[in-house]
């Protein structure tokens, strides 16, 4: 039948195409669920990397603000424990009722709070000149390179989204014309059924030859001889014809052949 041998022709296009989309899959499996493996771990590592690096410039920045923070409050208690030392002294030396040895401790004090005062005063001024280089230099330099490198990650996962779509496309377009041939030959094969040419090849395979039966005698009850061998006769014929629609039975009942009315044979429901 025309109907079997294209469904034959289509199976093997659908193996054909099956077999297409296998080199798909394997070329998919090489070079973009590798590629896209490889930049995702590369880029996860560079990019904890950069927060790593923006967590110690931050932290960096922190302390150095922290230390600024502290040179500020010994100054300022430097500061004030200088001006009450001179306070003190001023005091001192115009008290008539102390010792020459009581004003000259009093300056002593006073001379090392003021010294206290000048070294805090240095300090608080190092740490402050330190914390403006290094916050300069975190906002301007450090901080905007880290940033930077970010900004090159994700143009770089952005690009590489890119070409694995175009590569992937690209893996597409190289089996499309065998795929394009097949669904060609799958069309070909399906426009190759003759329904007139399979349905002649069925009634050529199931006919009997079976001749339909002559009309059935009246039957006279007022003549029974004549009734008996019409019933005769027509039994004869029914047998025969029994015979042809059933089956004919060669002399060596060897043979047989299967006529198409036994599809009216049976009660069960399909």
């Amino acid at each position: 039948f025309t109907s079997w041998q294209a469904f034959r022709k289509v199976l093997n296009e659908i193996s054909d195409l099956a077999g297409q989309r296998e080199v798909v899959a394997e070329s998919l499996q090489l070079q973009i669920i590798q590629g896209i493996s490889l930049l995702s771990k590369t880029l996860r590592e560079e990019r904890k990397k950069c927060l790593s690096n923006g967590t110690i410039l931050h932290q960096n920045l922190t302390t150095q603000l922290a230390a600024l923070e502290r040179a500020k409050r010994n100054y300022e208690k430097a500061y004030r424990d200088s001006e009450k030392a001179v306070e003190n002294y001023k005091k001192a030396d115009m008290d008539l009722n102390l010792s020459r040895a009581e004003v000259e401790r009093y300056k002593n004090i006073m001379t090392a709070k003021i010294q206290q005062s000048d070294d805090a005063k240095n300090e608080y001024a190092n740490q402050l000149q330190k914390s403006n280089n290094l916050q300069q230099q975190h906002y301007h330099e450090l901080l905007p390179e880290v940033f930077n490198r970010l900004q090159e990650l994700d143009e770089k996962r952005t690009r590489g989204i890119r070409e694995f779509i175009i590569s992937a496309a690209d893996v597409e377009s190289s089996v499309a014309p065998i795929i394009a041939r097949c669904l060609e030959g799958m069309v070909k094969a399906g426009e190759s059924i003759n329904e007139k040419e399979d349905s002649y090849k069925v009634i050529e395979r199931y006919q009997s030859g079976f001749t339909p039966p002559g009309d059935i005698p009246f039957e006279d009850l007022s003549k029974m001889d004549t009734l008996d061998t019409s019933q005769e006769s027509h039994y004869n014929h029914v047998q025969s014809s029994h015979l042809t629609v059933k089956g004919t039975i060669s002399a060596n009942k060897i043979k047989k052949r299967v006529g198409i009315f036994n599809i009216f044979g049976s009660n069960k429901v399909s």
